[in-house]
């Protein structure tokens, strides 16, 4: 039989859903909320919250800022840092670098180009450095020209540590500084100045008028280490030893003017000229050791002019004297004629014992120099033999002049050699003319007897005197300390045969001799 068709009517669904979640409240006994009751008590929490949130802000804004270094003293708790904004993702640094290999560790060095800025804004400029500061030529220690001329014997304390102190944090100062340095006494700048070439950075013209200005007379100068590095080349200096010119300033009787133009000036307007004078005219002492290799001899030379009142002069570390130093491998060829050099000293000039050039050039200076007492030539051992090439053959006597004339034949000729050391020089009694390092103890004791006996016992004295024992060395180093002393000891050899020949020409003319300092023996040789 077929089914029967159900129909069911929309009454029977409607309520339905109503109903049964009434009679499940009804059953737990709790009280039912309708839809705007829950979202009234959701308005009400949000704006519980954001009113506390904006007292908490008002509590914030009102505080008055403490510095850090007054926090501490007065006992205020720190300001915690915000909170990290949720939603933020931080990336790791190694995944955002560049792409490719690592860079070398030189290139992650602060360079001496990096700028600097001040305390006061940090919108300071920055400086380039022309030369890395390890590669810069400096002396070993501070003070070193005062305490071998004997100016400063001084230990170190706490005027050392601040001046260092102020020496490696030079690139703080500013132009904008130094006209306070005014109020620092002159004898400290002066010092200052010192460890500026042993700890600080280069320095320019303008602040060397700064650390040298004032009223104060100036006497001893120490650019060891800065001269002729970087911006203070040289030539600023000659023009910083040059004389002001002051203009003249004219006084006009009422302002009226002359009635004809060669008519003679008031005498106020000629008492009003004021003469020009140097700030470094009664400058005594000056050093200019540890320069770079290529420092001009001929800037040095014109220097000389301006300063000829000086008795103390340190050239440490200077390079051999030549006015073409970049020609020293160039010839001139000619069709006709055989190649001539370009330069005053050849390639191989040191190999061959050719002093003709530096022997030139220490004549001219000897010449700008008169009142010389006391030389540095520390680190110069390859061309102070020069010294002993102008001292070659002295001039002659009277005596000896009318001897010659009587003679018949060309042979009786002697060279009339003018020597510095008896003319220009004569007042010279001290040369600084050590090698700059000595060899150690168990290269000394390794060398032959072809080596001097005064330097091998003077050596060996010095080193024991010392406490500078032989260390325990292996064969191969043993053999490169001998060879490290034996070229030591020719080079001494060469020294000691300079300073006897200079000083039998000053005894000869009844001169006081030269004290040679070897850097491990003073005597006159």
């Amino acid at each position: 039989m077929p089914k029967k068709k159900q129909t069911h009517s929309l009454k029977q669904f409607q309520g339905s859903s109503s109903t049964s979640h009434k009679a499940n409240a009804g059953q737990d006994g709790s009280p039912t909320a309708s839809v705007n009751e829950r979202l009234e008590d959701l308005r009400k929490a949000e704006s519980l919250e954001a009113a506390q949130k904006k007292r908490d802000l008002a509590e914030l804004v009102s505080q008055r800022s403490v510095p850090p270094e007054l926090r501490g003293i007065l006992g205020f708790q720190e300001s915690a840092p915000p909170k990290a904004k949720l939603g933020i993702r931080v990336r790791d640094r190694d995944r955002m670098r560049t792409p490719g290999p690592a860079p070398p560790r030189s290139w992650l060095y602060s360079s001496a180009s990096t700028s600097t800025f001040t305390a006061r804004g940090g919108n300071r400029k920055g400086r380039k450095a022309v030369l890395v500061a390890s590669e810069r030529n400096r002396p070993d220690q501070p003070l070193r020209f005062a305490r071998m001329v004997g100016t400063d014997g001084a230990p170190p304390g706490l005027q050392h540590l601040t001046l260092k102190r102020l020496a490696e944090q030079w690139d703080l100062f500013d132009e904008e500084d130094f006209p306070a340095l005014i109020e620092i006494p002159l004898r400290l700048r002066l010092r200052l100045l010192s460890y500026l070439g042993c700890y600080g950075p280069i320095i320019d013209a303008v602040a060397l008028r700064a650390l040298t200005q004032g009223d104060e007379p100036l006497t001893q100068l120490d650019l060891g280490g800065l001269a002729s590095h970087g911006p203070l080349t040289l030539r600023k200096l000659i023009r910083a030893f040059e004389p002001e010119r002051l203009a003249a300033t004219t006084v006009a009787e009422g302002g009226n003017i002359l009635d004809s133009w060669d008519a003679e000036k008031p005498l106020e307007a000629a008492l009003a000229w004021q003469p020009s004078i140097s700030r470094f005219a009664s400058l005594t002492h000056l050093c200019l050791s540890h320069p770079p290799p290529t420092a001009p001899w001929r800037d040095l030379l014109s220097l000389a002019k301006h300063v000829p009142q000086l008795t103390h002069l340190s050239l440490a570390y200077w390079p051999r004297p030549t006015l073409t130093p970049h020609l020293a491998t160039v010839t001139v060829s000619s069709q006709h004629s055989p190649d001539v050099r370009a330069g005053g000293s050849h390639y191989y000039s040191g190999l061959d014992q050719d002093f003709t050039e530096p022997a030139s050039l220490l004549r001219q200076l000897s010449g700008n120099l008169l009142c010389l007492q006391w030389l540095d030539l520390e680190g110069c051992a390859e061309w102070v033999p020069a010294l002993a090439t102008l001292a070659a053959a002295a001039p002659l006597s009277l005596a000896e002049e009318a001897e010659q004339s009587q003679g018949d034949s060309w042979a009786d000729v002697k060279p009339t050699v003018m020597t510095i050391f008896t003319d220009t020089w004569r007042n010279v009694t001290y040369i600084n003319c050590a090698q700059g390092w000595l060899p150690s103890s168990a290269g000394v004791e390794g060398l032959g007897a072809s080596v001097d006996r005064d330097i091998k016992s003077g050596i060996i004295g010095h080193l024991l005197k010392h406490e500078v024992f032989p260390d325990t060395v292996t064969h191969d180093m043993y053999e490169v300390e001998k060879r490290k002393a034996r070229i030591w000891a020719e080079q001494e050899q060469r020294l000691f045969v300079a300073g006897r020949r200079i000083n039998s020409i000053r005894r000869a003319r009844s001169c006081r001799p030269v004290v040679m300092d070897f850097g491990w023996s003073q005597k006159a040789v």
